[in-house]
C-alpha cells in the first residue's frame, strides 16, 4: 500500500514547474501583451531583479540587449516566427555585460492560437572566456612554434647550399631529408592555423567582386604542373556570362586549390579531372570530378572531420586538414558542400556560393 502511495504522489507532482524552477538557463514567460509571467530563479540570478519585482511588468522594463528594441528576442516572435535562436549581449540591472544565448518561441493553445511567449537565456560569460583561451593559444602556437620551424629550415638550407664549406655525399643526404621533414611540418602548422584561425573565426572572409572565370583559370594553371607530372588532364567548363560574386579571393582560390589537387593526387595516370560551374540561382554551384577510385562508404561521414583520413590512403601524403578547412570556408561564405561518390567509380565534389555572400559562422 505504501507503495501505491507513493506512485500517486509522484504522477501528481508538477514536474514542468519543478524543471522550470531547477534549470540553469533563465526561463521567462510573458503574456501577448509582453507582460511577465514566469521569472524563474536563474533569471533571478542573471537580470538582478527578483521574481516579485518582474512578474506582471513589461519585459522590455527587465531584459535589456545591446541594440535596443530592435534586438528584443521576442519580437520576431511576434512577427510569425515559430522559434529564433541568437546570440546577443544583455544588460543586467547593475550595467553588467553578459554575452547569452537566447531562444524565443511562441506559446499555443490547442487550437493554435498564441497566448504568449517564453524566452530562455543561457549565459556564455564561460564560453566566451575559453573561446578567447583558444585564440591565445592559436597565436601562440602561430609565433612560438611556425617561426624556430621556418628559422631552423632556412639554416639547413643555407648548409646545403655550401655556405660553411663542401659537404660530403652522406651529408647533403641527411640535410636533404631533414628540410624535407621540416618542409612537410612547416606545411602542417600552416594548414593547422588556416583550420584554426577558420575555425575560431579568427581569419573572417572579406567579400570582394571576384572574378569567377579568372580566379577558375589562375587556380588550373598553377596546378597545371602537378597534373602533367601524372599525365593527368584538367579540363575547366565554365558557362558564358557567369555572373561576378561576393567573395574572399584568397580562400575561393583555397577552396579550388585543394579539392581539384585531391582530384589529381588520387586519379590514376592518363585520366580527367574537371572544373565545372552553373548559376543556379540564388548561387553559383561549383563541381570537382575525377575518375579516382571513389570514397569508401564508411569514410562519407567523416569525410570534412578535421584529421580524418581515409581507408587505403596511408601511402598518400596527407593530413586530413584539407576538406575540413574547404568546409569551414564554405560555410563562412553562407554556401554548402557535398559529395556524389562509389567505390570505383571517382569522385565528384560540389559547393555553392551564393549570389549574395554573407559572412556566416562556421560551424
Amino acid at each position: 500500500m505504501p507503495k501505491a502511495k507513493h506512485a500517486n504522489s509522484t504522477r501528481s507532482h508538477d514536474w514542468s514547474h519543478f524543471l522550470i524552477q531547477k534549470t540553469p538557463g533563465a526561463v521567462i514567460t510573458a503574456d501577448t501583451q509582453g507582460r511577465i509571467t514566469e521569472f524563474n530563479p536563474a533569471a533571478e540570478r542573471m537580470t538582478g531583479f527578483s521574481r516579485a519585482e518582474a512578474l506582471g511588468r513589461d519585459t522590455g522594463e527587465i531584459l535589456h540587449f545591446q541594440g535596443g528594441e530592435a534586438n528584443f528576442p521576442l519580437n520576431q516572435v511576434w512577427g510569425g516566427k515559430l522559434e529564433v535562436t541568437e546570440e546577443l549581449i544583455m544588460h543586467s540591472r547593475s550595467g553588467q555585460e553578459v554575452p547569452v544565448m537566447i531562444s524565443s518561441f511562441a506559446l499555443r493553445d490547442e487550437r493554435g492560437a498564441i497566448y504568449g511567449g517564453a524566452v530562455i537565456i543561457r549565459d556564455l560569460t564561460l564560453v566566451k572566456r575559453l573561446e578567447t583561451e583558444r585564440r591565445h593559444l592559436v597565436n601562440m602556437f602561430a609565433h612560438d612554434l611556425k617561426t624556430p620551424v621556418v628559422g631552423t629550415a632556412g639554416l639547413i638550407r643555407r648548409l646545403l647550399q655550401g655556405k660553411l664549406g663542401e659537404l660530403s655525399p652522406p651529408q647533403i643526404n641527411y640535410l636533404q631529408t631533414v628540410d624535407r621533414e621540416l618542409h612537410h611540418l612547416e606545411e602542417l602548422i600552416t594548414r593547422f592555423l588556416e583550420f584554426a584561425r577558420l575555425d575560431l573565426r579568427i581569419m573572417i572572409p572579406q567579400p570582394q567582386d571576384l572574378d569567377v572565370a579568372g580566379e577558375c583559370q589562375e587556380v588550373v594553371t598553377l596546378l597545371m604542373p602537378l597534373a602533367e607530372a601524372k599525365d593527368i588532364t584538367l579540363s575547366i567548363n565554365l558557362p558564358p556570362g557567369i555572373p561576378t560574386l561576393k567573395a574572399d579571393p584568397y580562400l575561393f582560390r583555397r577552396v579550388l586549390e585543394n579539392l581539384i589537387g585531391n582530384a589529381i593526387k588520387y586519379s590514376p595516370s592518363g585520366s580527367t579531372v574537371w572544373l565545372n560551374a552553373q548559376v543556379e540561382d540564388p548561387a553559383v554551384r561549383f563541381a570537382v570530378k575525377d575518375q579516382g577510385p571513389g570514397i569508401s562508404p564508411d569514410d562519407l561521414s567523416h569525410l570534412f572531420e578535421s584529421f580524418y583520413r581515409g581507408q587505403g590512403v596511408a601511402n598518400i601524403p596527407g593530413f586530413g586538414l584539407g576538406l575540413a578547412t574547404v568546409k569551414r570556408i564554405i560555410d563562412a561564405h553562407g554556401g554548402r558542400i557535398w559529395v556524389d561518390t562509389s567505390p570505383g567509380h571517382g569522385s565528384a565534389f560540389y559547393f555553392t556560393i551564393p549570389l549574395e555572400t554573407q559572412n556566416t559562422p562556421s560551424k
